[in-house]
């Protein structure tokens, strides 16, 4: 038997997504961009291993930890963005099942949102390529006022209408913040919702628990299941 504080809750009110790692597969575009980026600004192309290192910061902490200046910073993310823009979110694809809960949240009256490092209109265009666009109340993504994953989240419930207090449980309205990196989770934790880590995406488990993970899912499906009818198991182990 599942203990008190873990029995279901029923459907989620609000989830809000990150979207790449968790929605999409978006890593081809993005690593052929980061190559590009640096290669604009006169620096040699690192290593793949190096530039999947990392996906998900925003883009000019990502250009600095590859070695780009601050005085050609903005050439970069400029080449960067141009680059994604024509060609690198074309090489995108949708993961498989992710179509199908969507459809079932929606159909379910769950609001969603999204709280991703592309700024928004870069997530709205590749969201509408896939066919996914439409399932969001809101899609956000950061801007040149605000890029840090917690504050985009923090918007995202604002414009959703969720407001919650810091819960230490993450269950204060049930909302979820779904995401495949650290930052991710950390953001729903400052948030007060609950954090769902996907394992399909970039981060390893490892990083999930260790960023505190209150639930870990290992595909769309069980994600579906979860956010329709609460958790009812005890939450992932937490970091130390």
């Amino acid at each position: 038997m599942a203990p008190p504080d873990a029995a279901p809750l029923g459907a989620a009110s609000v989830v809000v997504f990150d979207v790449d790692g968790t929605l999409l597969d978006s890593a081809p575009g993005i690593v052929a961009g980061f190559r590009h980026a640096v290669t604009t600004v006169g620096l040699p192309a690192p290593s793949e291993e190096t530039l999947r290192s990392d996906l998900g910061p925003p883009m000019p902490d990502v250009l600095t930890s590859l070695g780009v200046p601050p005085e050609r910073l903005a050439d970069g993310v400029a080449a960067y963005r141009s680059f994604y823009a024509s060609s690198g979110m074309h090489r995108s694809v949708s993961y498989e099942g992710v179509s199908a809960l969507l459809d079932a949240l929606v159909a379910a009256g769950v609001r969603l949102g999204t709280a991703t490092a592309k700024r928004t209109e870069t997530a709205t265009a590749i969201l509408g390529l896939h066919g996914l666009a439409d399932r969001f109340t809101v899609v956000n993504g950061t801007t040149d006022q605000v890029t840090g994953k917690a504050e985009t989240l923090a918007e995202t419930l604002r414009r959703l209408g969720h407001s919650a207090p810091v819960d230490p449980d993450r269950r204060a309205g049930w909302a979820a913040m779904v995401g495949d990196r650290h930052s991710d989770l950390a953001a729903a934790r400052a948030c007060g919702i609950t954090a769902i880590g996907v394992t399909w995406g970039y981060g390893s488990r490892a990083e999930l628990i260790e960023a505190g993970a209150d639930l870990l899912v290992d595909d769309p499906d069980e994600l579906r299941r979860v956010l329709l009818s609460g958790p009812a198991g005890p939450p992932a182990p937490r970091g130390r």
